[in-house]
């Protein structure tokens, strides 16, 4: 005999799990690209002058 509530808790996990991982993706993107616009910014200014 199934539980009542299984099928409805398995896909409430894993809406939640998609949902998250939409989040730490979006995350990761400005992370990243916060570090590609700073790397190049420090790059800049270590450069010595011509």
């Amino acid at each position: 005999m199934i539980p009542k509530g299984s099928f409805t808790r398995k896909m409430e996990r894993q809406l939640v799990g998609m949902v998250m991982a939409v989040i730490a993706y979006v995350i990761e993107k400005a992370v990243l690209r916060s570090i590609k616009r700073s790397g190049t910014k420090s790059s800049a200014l270590n450069s010595p002058p011509s």
